[in-house]
């Protein structure tokens, strides 16, 4: 059985975790957004691991509506949403 810790991402890394991020002349972007993150979504998660969600957006468990916490996806100090993410253990 592999094992897994939780992750509260914000809204550019939970975004480019469901459809991925790009870079361009040296701006990221999440998913289909035109507004570029202010850092590399996930930077932070190490690259190679598996990472799911653990959220119920039905139920809003594993949701933050507002927070100044530091997203640990990728360090944004920026206030918003967090959303929870396992990231699995090899």
């Amino acid at each position: 059985m592999s094992d897994y810790y939780n992750v509260n991402v914000c809204n550019d890394c939970y975004f480019a975790h469901h459809n991925g991020s790009t870079e361009h002349d040296g701006l990221w972007y999440s998913g289909e957004s035109d507004t570029p993150c202010d850092r590399e979504p996930l930077a932070l998660v190490n690259v190679g691991k598996e990472i799911t969600d653990n959220t119920d957006v039905n139920e809003g468990d594993g949701i933050i509506e507002f927070t100044w916490t530091p997203c640990e996806g990728c360090g944004s100090t920026l206030g918003g949403s967090r959303h929870r993410l396992a990231v699995w253990e090899a």
